[in-house]
């Protein structure tokens, strides 16, 4: 969609119309991600008071997004699609005629299904992984449903009793998961979820991160995961890090596996194979 179709476009542009009326897209994109941070930080501390319905979700990207789009908190007006991957075709999501109607489908179910409360984590992750997952193929806004959408399950999760960590999803991640999910294929979604969920598959996962920063790699446009119980991997050893180690796949993924699920003689940089048999911890 270029400037020509798409009226949320300044005319012979591909900058989105703003509130500052910036015409640079790397000026709006820093703009956005300074008022972006701080709305989402108030929105942490004051968080919207609703029905989790279509309401509630505008309401979030009102608040979030309000200083940067005129049109914050609206449904968009265009068709939209978009390609993550280059030779690939693009995804298109619901057509914005049907925006409404399918947005109160997905939360009716939601509220029969009494928000989620009172089951078991893995449950919750698991049917929260299914609700994500259709409200990123609704992808109601123009710009920022990501955002909106992971609030929108996270302050869920949290009247539900459950904490999820979305800060240790790498953007590559989500975007491996959206597009499997859009594709009908739930499980990698689903392994998102019971991972950011567990406090044990939560801990090496943050460790792992915080050194990738610290050598200044950017682990955000790699998928990075922890190993699951029972399934084989191959690739190569990157490091230790105490009862915890760190492989890159042969599918150029980086995994954090359990340290005695593999030999202590395997040294950095060289190949091997595995069957995970727990967490890492």
């Amino acid at each position: 969609m270029n400037a020509a179709s798409d009226p949320y476009l300044y005319p012979g542009t591909d900058v989105l119309r703003n509130v500052p009326g910036l015409r640079n897209a790397e000026q709006l994109a820093a703009f956005e991600t300074a008022k972006t941070a701080q709305r989402i930080y108030e929105l942490q501390e004051t968080p919207v008071v609703g029905r989790f319905d279509t309401t509630y979700l505008k309401t979030i990207h009102q608040r979030v997004f309000r200083d940067v789009f005129p049109w914050a908190g609206e449904f968009r007006t265009t068709i939209l699609g978009k390609t993550e991957r280059v030779a690939q075709p693009p995804t298109w999501f619901t057509p914005p005629h049907l925006l409404e109607h399918e947005a109160q489908r997905i939360f009716d179910s939601l509220h029969r299904s009494t928000l989620l409360r009172r089951i078991q984590p893995i449950e919750f992750a698991r049917k929260a992984a299914c609700l994500l997952a259709e409200i990123n193929a609704l992808h109601p806004f123009r710009e920022g449903n990501g955002r909106t959408q992971r609030l929108f399950i996270d302050a869920l999760a949290n009247q539900a009793g459950h904490q999820l960590h979305f800060d240790v999803v790498s953007r590559e991640r989500m975007v491996q998961a959206s597009i499997e999910a859009n594709r009908g294929n739930f499980g990698m979604m689903t392994r998102l979820f019971e991972e950011i969920i567990d406090a044990e598959r939560i801990r090496p996962l943050r460790r792992a991160i915080m050194f990738l920063s610290r050598e200044t790699f950017n682990w955000n446009d790699t998928y990075i995961a922890t190993t699951v119980a029972g399934e084989s991997y191959s690739g190569r050893l990157v490091g230790r890090d105490g009862e915890s180690f760190m492989m890159r796949s042969d599918d150029n993924r980086i995994l954090i596996g359990r340290g005695a699920d593999i030999s202590n003689s395997i040294r950095t940089g060289e190949h091997f194979s595995f069957r995970a048999t727990a967490v890492p911890c």
